[in-house]
């Protein structure tokens, strides 16, 4: 028995920077991969140091990046996202440790995308991984620009 997409996480996905190059038929399929989750407000994702490897796609509600601060005191905002913001791609990449702390700042829902479910696709359809892991550089680039860009004004 076939897995049926759900409409509203296509729908979801179309909204996603990262798979803004895929066919709706590839959302589609894309959508049958992903976990729901849910939390609530106050409620980490996961934490800065924590094991990696998923990566979310919100599709509702709103959260914060937090990073440690350097010299121990306490946990300064990075980013926050909406509704088809990304979080967690770095870990779905590179299998490294969570590099920071997310918390839902409003009840939040979320789609997983394991590393389980990136590895079953990277191995089994070529085109529609080629096209996701294009997505993933351009968010990747973009992020590593706008954190140069940071970076320069406070230098």
């Amino acid at each position: 028995m076939e897995i049926q997409p759900n409409k509203e996480v296509v729908k979801l996905l179309a909204e996603t920077k990262i798979f803004l190059r895929l066919k709706e038929e590839e959302l589609a399929e894309l959508a049958t991969m992903l976990i729901q989750k849910k939390y609530v407000a106050g409620e980490e994702l996961f934490r800065e140091g924590d094991p990696g490897g998923n990566m979310f796609i919100i599709a509702s509600g709103s959260v914060e990046v937090q990073k440690l601060r350097s010299h121990g005191s306490g946990r300064v905002v990075i980013a926050r996202f909406e509704r088809a913001g990304v979080i967690g791609e770095m870990s779905l990449v590179d299998h490294m440790p969570r590099s920071a702390t997310v918390v839902a700042m409003t009840p939040t829902v979320v789609y997983e995308f394991s590393k389980t479910a990136f590895k079953e696709m990277l191995g089994s359809q070529k085109d529609l991984s080629i096209d996701v892991l294009k997505g993933l550089a351009h968010l990747l680039a973009m992020r590593l620009r706008n954190t140069s860009g940071w970076f320069a004004d406070v230098f």
